[in-house]
C-alpha cells in the first residue's frame, strides 16, 4: 500500500539535503522502482517456467521475487524506526534499559512502532517473530488464572447441566459461561466475583480523597460548546459497537458490586443472555435453532444511544441466517427439514443448530473485534493496512513449550474502569442522552441529579417488559412479524457512521452523565482499586513522577494536584479518563490516554486467547466447515481487514450497496476517510461510493417461463450489468489515467470512456462472429481429442483391478476450454504434460478465469463484488500483457524481445497462427490495446460458464435411471443420420432444463412493465428465476419436472446468458455434445463411491425462489461445482 502520511522522514545522514531528496523522490526513485519491478517480474516468470509440473499437492508459490523487491522498497521508503529511535534517548534503548526495572516510557511509542513494522512486513519471518513476542508479552500481562478476587465464595454457584447431544458431540457455550475451562468450570462464570489484577498498597483513606462530584466538575466535565471531534476520524458507530463488547463482559450486580452477572467471555451474552432463563426467552425452540426475530437479552442496551441496539439486532438476524444455512447444508446429514414431529428429537435438533449457530455468530463477533474494532484502534483501517494482530495463533516458546490458549478468563475491576469512555459520546448521541434523561427525570437538571434520585427514576421508568419480544428502542415500532423496519435500523446505523465521535481526554465527558461518573468513582473506591501509578507498574509502564508528566495541560494537572496532593494518590478511574491523550499516527488510531492504549491491547489478547471457544474449540468440527469459513474476515473485500462489512451487506442488503464507503468503513467518518484516502492513497478513493446510501427498491421475482424469457431477451427494457463489469475488467488497458480532477477533464474522461465502451462492444462482436458464431468444423474433433487426452493423463487406478477414477469436473471439463484458449487462440504459457516449460499451472489458471466469470456473470453477493473485481482486473492485465505482445509481433516486422521471452513457455511451433488470421479479419482499424481487450472479453470470461454447463449435463446423465439415455447419447454422437444432431441436442437441452447451471439472473428495469401480472417499476431490480421457469407447466406441460428428451414443446429451455463467448449457441452445439458423448462412452461409467461421486450442493430460498449453491473443498459457498469423481473400466 502507499506510504502513511505520518511515516518518519529518511535519516539525515542518508540524504544530504531536502532538495536532493525531493528530486530523487520525484524522478529517480520512481524510475528505479519501475525497473526493479520489471526485473523481478521477469525473474518470477523464469522461476514459474522452471517450476516442476507436478506440485505433489502443494500450492505453488508465485511472485516471490516481486514480493521481496517490494519489501526492500518499503523498508527504504517507509521506515518504522528513525535514527533517533536507536539513540540513547530512543524507544529501543529505553526498552533495553527499563523493561525489567522502572518500566517502559510509553511516550516513546515503541509498541506503535512494532505494530507498524509488523503491518508493513506482514508475511515475513520478521513480522511473525515480532508478533509472537508481542502476543506473549500482552497475554502474560495478566495472570491466568487470577490470583485475587473481590470476594471469596464458600460455595460457588451451581453448574449448568450438560445437554444430551445425540450422535454428534460438539462443544458449545453454556448460558452462564461455565465450563469454559473444563478443569476450573466456574472460572469466569456469570454470577461470580470480579478478579483483582493489582493489589494496592495506597495508604490514603477514603475520607481523604476528593469529593466525586468535585472531581467531575474540575477534571472530567465537558464545558458547554467545547465538543472536540475525534482526531483519528473514528465514527460514533465504533463506540456503539464498543458498548456491545463492554456489556458482554461487565454487568455489575446492582446489590452486590463485587459480583459480575455477565460471564468473562466474548460469548455475546448481550444477545443470548447470561442464564438459562434469558437464553430460553430469546429462542424459538421449534427445531430450527433460530431466535425470535430482532430480540436480544440485555435490557441495559435499551438505555444506550440506539446504534448499539441496532447492531445487536443485526447480530440476531445473523444468527438466524446462520441457523438456516446450517439446516439447509446439513453437513453431518443428521438434520431434517421440516423439523421432527417428535418433541425430544426436535429439541435435540434445535439445540444443535442453536449452539453451532451461536459459535459461528460469536466467531463473527470476535473477528469484528479483531478486524474492525482493533483495526481502528491501531489505525490500520485509516492507514490502508489489512494486517491484523492474531491472538489466536499457535505459538511455542524457545524451549518448545506452548504459549497457552483457552485457559479461561476472569475480568477484573481495573479493566472495568478502563472502559468508561463517556468522553467519546458524539454530539448527536449526547443530545439523545439529554433527551432520555429529560423524559425520565422530569424537571431535574442533570448536574443536580443525586445517586438516589437516579436509582428511583431509573427503577420507575426504565425497566422493560418481561417479554423480550415486546422490547423496543428509539421509539421504533415492530411489525406484525415482530421485526423492526429495515429503513429505521439503516437510518440509525448510517447516522452513527456519519457522526464523528468525541475525543478522549480530560474535560470531555458530557454533563448529563455526571451522576454516572460519580457512581463510577464511588464504585471504584468501594472496590479498593489501585492507583494510576500502581496500574502502570503492573502492566510494565513507567510510573508518573508528577501530575504534569501525567497531563501537561496546566489547567488539568494543577487541578488534579490540588485535589490529590501526590501523584501516587491519583485514583485509577480518574487518572485513566483525564490522562494526556495520544495523537493519531502510525499504529495509533483510537487516541485515548497512553495507559488505556496499552492496556486495551493486553485485554483484547487475553479475552480472545484465553477463551476455549475462540481458540482450541474454534474449528470446523464444532462450527461446521461452512460456518467456520463464514466468520473469517476477508482481506480482499476492500475494507482493509474487517468483517462488519459482511454483516451489513447480509442483514440490510437494500440499504448498503456494493462499493459504499459506509459499508466498507463503518467505524470511520466518511468525510474524514475520503480525505485521508485522497491524500495518502491516490486513486483509491474513487473506487468507493461516498454518498449516503439510498434504499434500493424491493427485488421482484419472476418465475414464469414467458416472464423470464422476456427478461433475458428484452435488453432494452431489462438491463444487465454484464457489459459494465466486462468493461471494468479490461479498462486498465483501453483507457488512460486522468490525473487532473477538473470539470473539463471529467468531461473528457466521460467521453473517452463512452467511446472505449462502444469500441469494446464492437470488437467483441467482431471476434465472436469470427470465432464462435461460425465455429471451425474441426472444433468437434479437437474437443473430443482433448477430452480423451485429459481423461487418460488425469486418471488413477484402483489397485488390483481395471477400474480407473478421475475427477471429471476439476481435471477434465474445467480444463478443456483453458487448453483451447491458451493453445489455439491466444498463445498463453500453460504448463501441461506436453508443455512442462509453461509458466501457468492449469488449476490456478482456471481459478483465475473463474473469478472473472463470477464477477461478470454471477456476481450476486455485494460482499464479494470488491474482491472479484480486483481479482478480475489483475487476472485480465496478466493475460492481456501476453496477448498485446503477440499482436505487436504480428503487426510488425521488428523482433520483440518480450514476445520472444514469452514464447519460451508456450506450446507449439507457431502460437501466433490463429491470432494472425483473427487480426487480419477482425483487427484492422483497431489499436493493439483495443484488439487485445476485445479478444480477452470475447473468450476468457465465458470459459468457466461453459465448463459449468457441461458438468451439469454429465452429472445429470450419471444417475442410474439415465443408463438408457447415456447409451442413446453415445449412439447419436457416433451416428451420421440426418436427425442425429437434433436428437443429441435435445438430450443436452433437457439436462440443462432440469438441472439448470444457473439458478437465476438479475436485471434492472429501464421502464415500467408488467410480467405475468406482476408490476415492475423503472429502476426496480428483477430476479429472473431460470430454475423455476424451466419447470413451468404452462410451458412444458403437466410433467414438466420429469425427464423426457423427446418432449415436444413450442418453447425451449432457458439456459444461457445470451450469446457470450463459449456459450454462444452455435459454438456450444458444436462442442459440448462431443465432450458429453466422449465421457459417457467410457466403459461401465458410474459415480465414484460415497460423496465424492456427487456434487456438494444444497438448495436454499432466494427471493422467494429455490437457489442451488455449491460448497467447495474449503467449505466456502461458490456458484459452481469444483469436483465430481467418476469411475470406469479400462477398455
Amino acid at each position: 500500500m502507499p506510504s502513511s502520511p505520518s511515516s518518519p522522514p529518511p535519516p539525515s545522514w542518508f540524504l544530504p539535503s531536502s532538495l536532493l531528496y525531493a528530486f530523487l523522490s520525484a524522478y529517480i526513485f520512481p524510475i528505479m522502482s519501475t525497473l526493479m519491478r520489471r526485473f523481478s517480474r521477469r525473474m518470477d516468470y523464469n522461476a514459474q517456467m522452471n517450476a516442476p509440473l507436478d506440485t505433489d499437492g502443494a500450492t505453488p508459490q508465485t511472485g516471490l521475487f516481486e514480493k521481496r523487491v517490494q519489501e526492500i522498497q518499503d523498508l527504504i521508503s517507509k521506515p518504522a524506526f528513525s535514527v533517533s529511535d536507536l539513540g540513547p534517548n530512543g524507544a529501543l534503548w529505553d526498552a533495553i534499559r527499563n523493561v525489567g526495572s522502572v518500566g517502559l516510557d510509553d511516550r516513546k511509542l515503541l509498541l506503535e512502532k512494532l505494530i507498524v513494522v509488523m503491518s508493513r512486513f506482514q508475511g515475513t519471518d520478521l513480522a511473525k517473530k515480532l508478533q509472537q513476542f508481542l502476543l506473549t508479552l500482552l497475554y502474560k500481562d495478566l495472570p491466568h488464572p487470577p490470583t485475587s478476587y473481590l470476594a471469596t465464595q464458600a460455595y460457588p454457584p451451581p453448574l449448568e447441566p450438560l445437554l444430551e447431544q445425540g450422535r454428534i458431540k460438539y462443544a458449545y457455550h453454556t448460558a452462564d459461561g461455565s465450563r469454559n475451562n473444563p478443569l476450573m468450570p466456574t472460572l469466569g462464570q456469570a454470577g461470580t466475583p470480579y478478579a483483582r489484577s493489582v493489589s494496592t498498597s495506597r495508604i490514603a483513606p477514603k475520607a481523604a480523597l476528593p469529593d466525586p462530584g468535585l472531581v467531575f466538575d474540575t477534571l472530567l466535565r465537558r464545558p458547554e460548546g467545547t465538543f472536540k471531534e475525534h482526531p483519528g476520524g473514528i465514527s460514533a458507530l465504533f463506540f456503539a459497537f464498543a458498548d456491545l463488547v463492554i456489556h458482554s463482559i461487565f454487568n455489575t450486580n446492582h446489590t452486590d458490586w463485587t459480583i459480575n452477572d455477565a460471564s468473562s467471555y466474548l460469548d455475546l451474552s448481550v444477545l443470548y443472555g447470561s442464564n438459562q432463563n434469558d437464553v430460553k426467552a430469546v429462542r424459538r425452540m421449534d427445531g430450527t435453532g433460530r431466535l425470535w426475530d430482532d430480540v436480544f437479552a440485555d435490557s441495559r442496551l435499551l438505555l444506550m444511544p440506539p446504534a448499539s441496539c441496532a447492531l445487536l439486532v443485526l447480530l440476531n438476524r445473523n444468527h438466524n441466517y446462520i441457523a438456516q444455512r446450517l439446516l439447509d447444508i446439513n453437513e453431518n446429514g443428521n438434520l431434517v427439514s421440516p423439523p421432527p414431529t417428535d418433541a425430544a428429537q426436535r429439541q435435540l435438533q434445535d439445540d444443535e443448530i442453536f449452539h453451532r449457530a451461536r459459535l459461528v455468530n460469536c466467531g463473527y463477533f470476535m473477528h469484528i473485534i479483531l478486524g474492525d474494532y482493533v483495526g481502528a484502534i491501531l489505525g490500520l483501517v485509516r492507514d490502508g493496512s489489512d494486517w491484523r494482530l492474531d491472538p489466536l495463533m499457535t505459538m511455542r516458546e524457545i524451549d518448545h513449550d506452548f504459549v497457552p490458549v483457552g485457559q479461561g478468563n476472569v475480568v477484573s475491576v481495573e479493566f472495568n474502569l478502563l472502559y468508561r469512555w463517556h468522553a467519546t459520546l458524539s454530539e448527536k448521541d449526547t443530545a439523545w442522552t439529554n433527551e432520555l434523561f429529560g423524559k425520565v427525570f422530569t424537571g431535574k437538571k442533570a448536574a443536580d441529579l443525586t445517586i438516589n434520585e437516579f436509582k428511583v427514576g431509573a427503577h420507575a421508568n426504565l425497566i422493560p417488559p418481561a417479554d423480550k419480544r415486546k422490547w423496543t428502542f428509539n421509539s421504533l415500532k415492530r411489525g406484525t412479524d415482530g421485526r423492526f423496519n429495515d429503513d429505521d435500523l439503516a437510518k440509525i446505523l448510517l447516522d452513527s457512521t456519519e457522526a464523528r465521535a468525541g475525543a478522549f481526554g480530560a474535560r470531555g465527558t458530557p454533563e448529563v452523565l455526571r451522576v454516572i461518573e460519580i457512581m463510577g468513582i464511588q464504585q471504584s473506591r468501594s472496590w479498593g482499586t489501585c492507583s494510576m501509578n500502581e496500574f502502570r507498574k503492573f502492566i510494565g509502564l513507567k510510573p508518573y513522577a508528577s501530575f504534569k508528566e501525567w497531563n501537561p495541560d496546566p489547567a488539568i494537572h494543577t487541578a488534579a494536584a490540588a485535589l490529590y496532593k501526590d501523584i501516587d494518590n491519583l485514583e485509577l478511574h480518574v487518572g485513566l479518563q483525564a490522562e494526556e491523550t495520544k495523537e493519531p499516527g502510525p499504529g495509533a488510531g483510537l487516541c485515548p490516554g497512553y495507559t488505556i492504549s496499552r492496556a486495551i491491547l493486553a485485554d483484547a489478547v487475553c479475552l480472545t486467547r484465553g477463551d476455549r471457544f475462540l481458540t482450541s474449540e474454534f474449528n470446523p468440527y464444532n462450527l461446521t466447515s461452512w460456518g467456520y469459513q463464514d466468520c473469517q474476515y476477508d482481506k480482499e473485500d476492500g475494507s482493509f481487514g474487517g468483517l462488519l462489512t459482511k454483516l451489513l451487506f447480509r442483514t440490510l442488503p437494500e440499504h448498503y450497496q456494493r462499493g459504499s464507503a459506509y459499508a466498507h468503513f463503518p467505524f470511520m467518518e466518511p468525510k474524514f476517510m475520503k480525505a485521508n484516502l485522497e491524500k495518502n492513497f491516490p486513486g483509491q478513493a474513487e473506487k468507493y461510493s461516498w454518498s449516503r446510501p439510498r434504499r434500493i427498491s424491493t427485488i421482484v421475482t419472476i418465475d414464469s417461463h414467458a416472464g423470464v424469457e422476456k427478461v433475458l431477451r428484452d435488453n432494452g427494457t431489462y438491463m444487465s450489468a454484464y457489459d459494465q463489469r466486462l468493461f471494468s475488467t479490461v479498462q486498465s488497458i483501453v483507457t488512460k489515467r486522468w490525473s487532473k480532477d477538473t470539470l473539463q477533464s471529467e468531461d473528457k474522461k466521460r467521453v473517452a470512456l463512452d467511446k472505449a465502451r462502444q469500441t469494446l462492444v464492437e470488437g467483441v462482436k467482431s471476434i465472436s462472429q469470427n470465432v464462435f458464431s461460425k465455429p471451425d468444423p474441426k472444433l468437434g474433433a479437437y474437443f473430443a481429442q482433448k477430452t480423451e487426452h485429459l481423461i487418460k493423463i488425469k486418471s488413477f487406478e484402483h489397485i488390483g483391478s481395471k477400474v480407473q477414477y478421475v475427477d471429471i469436473v476439476r481435471d477434465v471439463i474445467n480444463l478443456i476450454p483453458i487448453h483451447w484458449i491458451c493453445q489455439e487462440i491466444a498463445g498463453l504459457p500453460l504448463k501441461t504434460k506436453t508443455n512442462p516449460q509453461g509458466a501457468w499451472y492449469e488449476q490456478i489458471t482456471y481459478d483465475k478465469w473463474a473469478d472473472v466469470a463470477n464477477y461478470i456473470y454471477l456476481n450476486t453477493e455485494p460482499v464479494d463484488d470488491w474482491k472479484l473485481r480486483e481479482r478480475s482486473q489483475k487476472n485480465a492485465a496478466e493475460v492481456m500483457a501476453f496477448i498485446k505482445e503477440h499482436v505487436g509481433k504480428i503487426d510488425s516486422w521488428v523482433p520483440s524481445l518480450t514476445d520472444a521471452r514469452n514464447h519460451q513457455g508456450m506450446e507449439g511451433s507457431d502460437p501466433h497462427a490463429f491470432l494472425k488470421k483473427l487480426w487480419a479479419s477482425a483487427g484492422k482499424g483497431s489499436s493493439h490495446r483495443e484488439f487485445t481487450a476485445a479478444l480477452f472479453a470475447a473468450t476468457i470470461p465465458s470459459a468457466a460458464l461453459y465448463s459449468q454447463a457441461v458438468s451439469h449435463i454429465i452429472n445429470f446423465y450419471l444417475d442410474e435411471d439415465k443408463k438408457v439415455a447415456r447409451e442413446e447419447i453415445v449412439k447419436l454422437a457416433a451416428s451420421s443420420g440426418a436427425d442425429a444432431s437434433a436428437k443429441l441436442e435435445a438430450y443436452i437441452l433437457e439436462a440443462l432444463r432440469l438441472d439448470s447451471p444457473v439458478t437465476g439472473v438479475y436485471r434492472v428495469a429501464a421502464k415500467d412493465d408488467v410480467l405475468g401480472g406482476v408490476e415492475v417499476k423503472a429502476g426496480q431490480t428483477v430476479f429472473a428465476s431460470i430454475t423455476q421457469a424451466n419447470l413451468d407447466p404452462a410451458a412444458f406441460g403437466p410433467n414438466a419436472a420429469s425427464f423426457d428428451a423427446t418432449r415436444s414443446s413450442k418453447v425451449s429451455a432457458l439456459i444461457d446468458f445470451g450469446e457470450h463467448g463459449l456459450m454462444t449457441s452455435e459454438f456450444f452445439k458444436a462442442t459440448a455434445p462431443v465432450i458429453v458423448a466422449k465421457v459417457l462412452s467410457l466403459k461401465n461409467i458410474q459415480r465414484a463411491p460415497g460423496h465424492s461421486g456427487s456434487f456438494t450442493r444444497f438448495t436454499e430460498e432466494w427471493h422467494g425462489a429455490p437457489k442451488t449453491a455449491y460448497i467447495n473443498l474449503k467449505g466456502m459457498i461458490c456458484p459452481w461445482p469444483d469436483a465430481l469423481m467418476i469411475q470406469y473400466n479400462l477398455a
